[in-house]
């Protein structure tokens, strides 16, 4: 609802623009998911004793938005079409320049409109902080919180993107994780609910921000784990995009050092194939189940769900924040979508 009300007032605002409108509405379209990021501004802030619901759905809201941002692009960078099972803004946009005769531009122009609502989500996640119905100095924490973690996020997917070129065992896939998913959608989240109360100290903000960097790496490597071997029909999600495209993940890492001589020439041979067989894809499956690289890959995210819960031990957090935090990382591994 938060979130709605911010696209309204953006609408209200693109009264004699049509085109601005429009690029509004395919945004707020792609709301959904499980809303991860706001949850715990929400809990954060709640949790620390902070009262005002105004500011609780600003920092939901805010975050949703930034995420709704960054994956329009992500989905741009990473030539998706589709997100949550479901045409994306790109996806929508192409498919309607096509139906009106205009295919001949339909990819740039809707690679260009992914652009600026991307831009679009990004700029009103800073204004519904910058209005947030807090005190001044913490309003300005609040927006500069925001972009640390946005010039972050920019340097993960750098490091993604430049990582498809890398030889498999040069690749950072943690580090990656930690800049990409872990600072916007785990620590950003509940550093701003904590800040945003007025009651946190040095203590806990440092370790909710060590919490959300051992469960983003968690959330993400789950993330890559269930882009191979998860339900699609869950996930809304290809299990074999990853393979084709020879994304360095930690799992592609695990099994090429975890593998026989044949098994690794075997991956030489089908990963980063975009014409790669659905037998292929398979093949790579295989390689990673028998080189016991998926048990070392779940082994992995466990590790990571407890350092995150063992982060929080001793800092003085309110119990049933402790409490729900640790629940939450718990659940991770477990996860099938």
């Amino acid at each position: 609802a938060a979130t709605a009300a911010a696209w309204a007032a953006l609408v209200a605002q693109a009264d004699d623009q049509p085109e601005l409108r429009e690029l509004i509405d395919g945004l707020a379209a792609q709301g959904g998911g499980k809303y991860l990021r706001s949850r715990l501004a929400a809990a954060a802030y709640l949790g620390m004793g902070g009262r005002d619901a105004g500011a609780c759905d600003g920092l939901s809201a805010a975050v949703q938005l930034l995420h709704l941002g960054l994956c329009v692009h992500d989905d741009l960078i990473d030539g998706d079409d589709r997100r949550h099972g479901r045409p994306n803004l790109f996806g929508v946009t192409r498919e309607t320049l096509r139906s009106i005769g205009a295919a001949s531009t339909a990819e740039h122009r809707a690679a260009s409109a992914a652009v600026l609502a991307g831009d679009l989500a990004i700029g009103e996640c800073i204004g519904v902080l910058a209005r947030a119905p807090v005190p001044d100095g913490i309003r300005v924490s609040l927006v500069l919180e925001v972009v640390t973690a946005l010039g972050q996020a920019v340097s993960g997917e750098l490091m993604d993107v430049s990582g498809e070129g890398l030889p498999v065992e040069a690749a950072r896939p943690a580090r990656t994780a930690e800049l990409k998913t872990s600072g916007y959608s785990v620590v950003l989240p509940l550093r701003l609910g904590a800040l945003a109360s007025g009651r946190a100290d040095a203590a806990a903000l440092a370790a909710l921000g060590e919490f959300g960097r051992h469960l983003g790496v968690a959330y993400q490597f789950m993330d890559d784990e269930l882009a191979v071997f998860g339900d699609p029909e869950r996930t809304g999600k290809s299990t074999s995009s990853d393979i084709r495209s020879g994304k360095r993940t930690f799992l592609l890492q695990l099994a090429y050092a975890g593998s026989s001589e044949q098994q690794r020439a075997s991956l030489d041979r089908d990963v980063g194939r975009a014409d790669l067989s659905d037998a292929g894809v398979e093949r790579v499956r295989a390689v990673m189940r028998d080189s016991g690289a998926l048990e070392r890959h779940r082994a992995c995210i466990v590790r990571r769900a407890a350092d995150a819960v063992a982060a929080l031990e001793g800092a003085g957090l309110p119990a049933e924040l402790e409490a729900y935090l640790g629940v939450l990382a718990r659940s991770v591994p477990g996860r099938s979508a």
